[in-house]
């Protein structure tokens, strides 16, 4: 990763999901916000809801999460831009999954170089590699996504 040109980093809500259940949840957190702090968008990335409930008097169960999500990264001291929900669909999801990174790109103005796409989904990265955006897979097992990030971090200290 060619850090000082990276301007946003797309990672999976789900991976902080994770990551909240995880002993390492904390160490993830921070890791995270280290990397807000160096000026770089941090966005998330889910699967949309089958359907929203209705928030009259109840919180809606992805937009709770979002929350958590948020406050655990502002207590690390970072920030987190949001979660861009990508729509599901039985028969087009490849195309949304293009389509989803293609409109964050536009909705932050960067060249495609200016981002990064962490993930463990391969048909994400297979989309991102088709759109030629920097990729970096989570390696398997509890500590992957610590230690990629922990590279990340250290790359952009250099």
């Amino acid at each position: 990763m060619d850090a000082p040109s990276k301007q946003l980093l797309i990672i999976s809500r789900d991976t902080l999901l994770e990551a909240e259940r995880a002993p390492l949840g904390p160490r993830i957190f921070r890791l995270v916000a280290s990397i807000s702090r160096r000026g770089i968008h941090v966005l998330l990335t889910a699967p949309e809801p089958d359907h929203w409930i209705p928030t009259r008097g109840r919180v809606d169960k992805a937009l709770a999460d979002q929350g958590r999500l948020q406050q655990a990264l502002h207590e690390a001291g970072g920030n987190l831009d949001g979660v861009y929900y990508v729509p599901k669909s039985l028969f087009t999801q490849d195309r949304n999954r293009e389509g989803a990174l293609q409109d964050i790109i536009n909705r932050y103005e960067l060249p495609i170089e200016s981002a990064l796409l962490v993930s463990a989904s391969e048909p994400f990265l297979r989309a991102a590699e088709r759109l030629a955006l920097e990729i970096r897979e989570i390696p398997p097992g509890p500590e992957g996504v610590a230690v990629l990030l922990e590279a990340l971090t250290s790359l952009l200290e250099e």
